[in-house]
């Protein structure tokens, strides 16, 4: 009887949320053509094309989507055996700060996966600014943080080796399904200043002799998105966190092209290398973004 290979599983599940080959190489510690080279073998097993490409991403096949769901259910359960067996009696507290758009999209799944793995680690998660979360991370053991350029601008605040890059993450304009109608100048829903989406996006309508005007001020991600999702404007965001009910824009109103935004690097901190409980948090965000 065949059975479905785990590796070859994270690597689907990787490629999809990375939105990359060769990220989800680098994630996993294979190369590009290893993970292209599983996943050729997972379709040829099924049967099946997983992945179908559409406007520069990376898209699911319905058979793809209806792996997906059941690969993440596996893994889920794969992981949670191993952590109850090799590591019963993990235990102690953990402060993690993350940027808020990150604690709502893409973390959920993943500490709810750590909190059932490790009953005993009490977590306390604090959404803030990277700007807040930097320079105040003695308040923290581990950190997920935004960055312009990779990390150096973390270094000049921390410790540069207690700092790793988890990806570079590309930043794109996100709107709702009318934002391309409005009219100049362009309203824009931001965080506040220090925010390096905020301060990237205006940099760029600036150079691209945009005229705009901050309409709408939320430090929370669910904040942001609700007031996009009523008209009051369009924002910046990491690629991998647009909302399913939000779009991506690259173009306004009178077809104004929107400028590009570059990427961010997404680091990560783990700074109390005498608590093995965020050690293990560290290790297991690691693996899975």
């Amino acid at each position: 009887m065949q059975q479905l290979p785990l590796d070859s599983l994270r690597a689907f599940i990787s490629v999809y949320e990375l939105q990359s080959f060769t990220a989800a190489g680098q994630q996993l510690g294979r190369s590009q053509p290893a993970i292209s080279l599983q996943l050729q073998r997972l379709e040829d097993m099924l049967g099946v094309r997983l992945y179908a490409r559409a406007g520069g991403r990376i898209q699911l096949t319905p058979a793809g989507a209806e792996l997906m769901d059941a690969a993440r259910a596996m893994l889920n359960l794969n992981d949670q055996i191993i952590a109850r067996l090799t590591e019963p009696e993990l235990s102690g507290r953990v402060r993690l700060g993350i940027t808020s758009e990150f604690a709502s999209k893409l973390l959920p799944q993943v500490l709810g996966q750590f909190a059932q793995g490790y009953p005993n680690v009490a977590l306390e998660v604090t959404s803030a600014l990277s700007k807040q979360l930097i320079t105040k991370a003695d308040d923290f053991d581990v950190i997920i943080a935004l960055t312009e350029q990779g990390g150096k601008d973390a270094a000049q605040l921390v410790n540069p080796v207690q700092w790793l890059e988890l990806r570079q993450e590309p930043l794109v304009w996100v709107g709702n399904q009318d934002s391309h109608l409005l009219p100049s100048p362009l309203p824009l829903v931001m965080a506040p200043d220090g925010c390096i989406y905020r301060r990237r996006a205006l940099r760029a309508l600036r150079q691209a002799g945009i005229a705009s005007r901050i309409t709408y001020t939320n430090t929370d991600f669910s904040g942001l998105t609700a007031a996009i999702e009523s008209g009051l404007g369009i924002t910046v965001l990491a690629q991998s966190t647009v909302p399913a009910d939000l779009e991506r824009l690259h173009r306004v109103a009178d077809n104004v092209g929107l400028p590009e935004l570059g990427e961010v690097g997404v680091m990560l901190s783990t700074r109390a290398a005498e608590n093995s409980a965020a050690q293990q948090l560290g290790q297991f965000i690691l693996e899975r973004i």
